[in-house]
C-alpha cells in the first residue's frame, strides 16, 4: 500500500478538488435541515431548539462547478487583498531594501550568535500575542514574504520562515484571551461578562505559546545539522540563489533606508489602525481626549479593504523613495500580482466546500446530531466533545465569529443541561474551533501561507499533525479544571 501511495503525486488541488467530491456526495446522503435565524447586532445567529427539516437540495454537478465561480465573491476582499501585498512587496523587493534589510540582519546575528536562538521564541511571542489581543490572523500573511528570507540568511528554512508569523498567530488566536472575534462574540452570546475570566485565559496562552515556540526549536535545530530533513530543501536551493544571500553583505544606500523606514511605518499604522477602538479608549481613560469624536473616526477597527489600502498607499511611497521609473514600478507590481494568481485561484475552490454545504442544507443538521449527542455525556467529556463538534464545524466555517453565531446559541443553554458553566463551554468552542485552522484547506489563510514557500499541502499536514495532536491534548486537559472549579 505505501509502495502505490508514494506513486500518487498529490498536491493541494487535487485535495481541495476531492474534498469537494465528498461534500457533495453528501448532500445525496445526508438529511437537509436548518435552524431558524434572528438577527443580533447586525449578525445572523441561530435560534436554539428550532431545528427543522427543510427540503432537500442535493448538489449535481452544474451546482458543483459553479461552486468556484461563487467562491470568488465570497473571498474577493481576501483575494484583492493577497494580490496588493503581492504586488506591494514585489515593487519593495525592487528596490532592493528587503535584500538590504535581511542582509542586515542576518549580519547583526552572524556577529552576536548567542542571540540567534531568541530570533524563534521572540518572534513566536510577538505574532502569538498580536493573534490573543485583537485576533491577527490575514494580517500575519504580510510577514511570511519578510521572515522566509530572513529565516533562510540564518540557516533555518522556508517552512520556519512561514511558521513564525503564521503559527505564532494561530497559536494565539486559539489560546486568546482577548480575542474580539472568538472570546468577545461567544462571550456575548453566552451572556457571560466581557473578557471575564481572563487569568486562567492567560495561562491557557502562556502553556500553549511555550509548547509552540519549544516545536520549533527542535525543528530548527534539526534541520541546522542535517538541511535535507527540510520541509522546503528543493526550493530553498532555488531561494537562496535567487536571493542570493550567500554574496557578502553590501552597504545599504540611503534611498533604501527610508524605503525600509516608510514600510516600518507602515507596519506600525496598520497595528494602530487594527487597535483603534482601543487605543481611542485607552487614551480617554487616562486623558479624557475622545479621539473618536474629535477626529470623526469610526468606531470599528481596520480590517482587510482598510489593510489592503494601507499597503497599496505604502507601495506607492516605497517606488518613489526608490526612485523607481512608472515602468519600473509597474513591471514589478504586476509581477508580484501574477505571483498571486494560483494561490487566489486556490482559495476559489477551497471555498466551494464551504458553498456546496451550505447550498446542500447539511450543515445544521451535522450540527443537530451532534449536539444531541453532547447532552448525554458526562460533563467534563461533553465539554471534549463540544471542542471536537467546533473542530468540524470549522472545516465548513474557518472564520471565529462565524462558529460563534452558530453554534453558541445552541451550546451556552446546553451547558446548562449538563452540569457544566457557560464559561467553559466558550473556552471549549475556543480551542476546538481554532486549531485546525492551521491545516484546514477550506481556511483561505492557510492556503495563502503555505502557498508562499511553495509546500505541498499533503507535506505541510504531515509536518503538522504531531503538533496538532500535542495541542489536542493538551485542552483536553485545560478543559478539567474548570469543571473542577465550577469557573465563572
Amino acid at each position: 500500500m505505501s509502495k502505490i501511495l508514494s506513486k500518487i503525486k498529490l498536491n493541494t488541488f487535487a485535495i481541495i478538488l476531492s474534498i469537494v467530491a465528498v461534500v457533495a456526495v453528501l448532500t445525496w446522503i445526508v438529511p437537509s435541515g436548518a435552524y431558524d435565524k434572528m438577527d443580533v447586532d447586525g449578525r445572523q445567529v441561530v435560534v436554539a431548539g428550532t431545528y427543522h427539516p427543510v427540503p432537500a437540495n442535493p448538489q449535481g454537478l452544474f451546482d458543483v462547478l459553479k461552486a468556484p465561480i461563487q467562491g470568488f465573491s465570497n473571498t474577493a476582499e481576501v483575494i484583492v487583498f493577497l494580490l496588493v501585498i503581492g504586488g506591494v512587496l514585489a515593487v519593495v523587493e525592487k528596490t532592493g531594501a528587503i535584500a538590504a534589510g535581511i542582509q542586515a540582519a542576518s549580519g547583526f546575528f552572524q556577529r552576536k550568535p548567542h542571540l540567534r536562538f531568541m530570533f524563534i521564541p521572540l518572534g513566536i511571542i510577538v505574532f502569538s500575542l498580536c493573534g490573543a489581543t485583537f485576533g491577527m490572523c490575514e494580517e500575519a500573511l504580510i510577514f511570511i514574504p519578510i521572515f522566509i528570507p530572513l529565516a533562510l540568511s540564518l540557516g533555518y528554512d522556508s517552512a520556519l520562515g512561514t511558521a513564525i508569523p503564521f503559527i505564532g498567530a494561530g497559536v494565539g488566536f486559539a489560546a486568546a484571551f482577548t480575542n474580539p472575534f472568538t472570546v468577545g462574540i461567544a462571550q456575548g452570546i453566552a451572556q457571560v461578562p466581557l473578557y471575564s475570566g481572563i487569568g486562567y485565559r492567560f495561562i491557557i496562552w502562556i502553556i500553549c505559546t511555550t509548547v509552540v515556540i519549544t516545536w520549533l526549536s527542535v525543528y530548527a535545530r534539526k534541520i541546522r545539522k542535517d538541511p535535507t530533513k527540510s520541509l522546503t530543501y528543493e526550493f530553498d536551493i532555488e531561494k537562496r540563489k535567487e536571493l542570493k544571500l550567500n554574496k557578502e553583505e553590501t552597504r545599504m544606500t540611503r534611498r533604501q533606508k527610508w524605503v525600509l523606514v516608510a514600510f516600518g511605518l507602515g507596519m506600525l499604522t496598520l497595528i494602530a489602525g487594527v487597535l483603534k477602538p482601543q487605543l481611542c479608549s485607552m487614551i480617554k481613560g487616562m486623558w479624557g481626549v475622545d479621539l473618536m469624536q474629535m477626529l470623526h473616526l469610526e468606531a470599528s477597527g481596520w480590517y482587510i479593504t482598510e489593510i489592503a489600502a494601507l499597503f497599496l498607499g505604502v507601495g506607492f511611497l516605497c517606488g518613489f523613495l526608490g526612485k523607481m521609473s512608472m515602468q519600473k514600478f509597474t513591471d514589478a507590481f504586476f509581477d508580484g500580482v501574477r505571483g498571486m494568481a494560483e494561490i487566489a485561484m486556490l482559495l476559489c475552490f477551497a471555498q466551494a466546500i464551504v458553498i456546496i454545504a451550505n447550498n446542500g442544507h447539511i450543515l445544521d443538521t451535522l450540527l443537530n446530531w451532534m449536539s444531541g449527542a453532547i447532552s448525554r455525556l458526562h460533563p467534563v467529556c461533553a465539554s471534549w466533545a463540544a471542542m471536537v463538534l467546533q473542530t468540524v464545524i470549522d472545516f465548513f466555517i474557518p472564520s471565529g465569529s462565524g462558529k460563534a453565531v452558530l453554534t453558541m446559541p445552541i451550546l451556552a443553554p446546553l451547558a446548562d443541561l449538563i452540569g457544566i458553566t457557560r464559561q467553559t463551554m466558550v473556552l471549549a468552542f475556543q480551542l476546538g474551533g481554532s486549531w485546525m485552522n492551521m491545516v484546514i484547506p477550506t481556511d483561505p489563510v492557510t492556503i495563502a501561507a503555505i502557498g508562499f514557500a511553495r509546500i505541498a499541502y499533503p507535506k505541510w499536514l504531515k509536518w503538522m499533525l504531531p503538533l496538532l495532536a500535542v495541542m489536542y491534548l493538551l485542552s483536553f486537559v485545560l478543559l478539567i479544571p474548570p469543571y473542577l472549579m465550577k469557573w465563572q
